[in-house]
């Protein structure tokens, strides 16, 4: 997941070139730009979706020790549905996990 945020904000800085005023390259005041959505769209999510699946076979290989141990559904959290929520859960475009864009009307809760 890391890999695939890399490539998109360096991607995406280098075509955009400019940074708003907290020092993000992305705008969340307004809709992300064509450019921001295909590149999440066909390089970020696949990637990020290809990361959730390496994660669950991790997590299911983790499980004769992780269940022992008491931490199962935490690393089950970490590893299979947080990549997950954020290969699914945002706004397309949208690269920062956890911000509400004011454009989004009524945004998908995912507890």
């Amino acid at each position: 997941m890391l890999t695939a945020a890399l490539v998109a904000g360096i991607g995406t800085q280098a075509l955009a070139g400019t940074t708003n005023q907290t020092g993000s390259i992305f705008d969340y005041s307004t809709e992300p730009s064509g450019l921001e959505m295909a590149a999440d769209a066909f390089i970020v999510r696949p990637l990020t979706l290809g990361y959730s699946l390496l994660g669950a076979a991790g997590w299911v290989l983790a499980l004769p020790v992780s269940v022992p141990a008491g931490n199962a559904e935490q690393a089950g959290r970490a590893w299979v549905s947080g990549p997950l929520k954020y290969t699914f859960m945002r706004p397309l475009g949208e690269m920062d996990e956890g911000v509400e864009p004011s454009y989004v009307q009524n945004p998908v809760q995912w507890e």
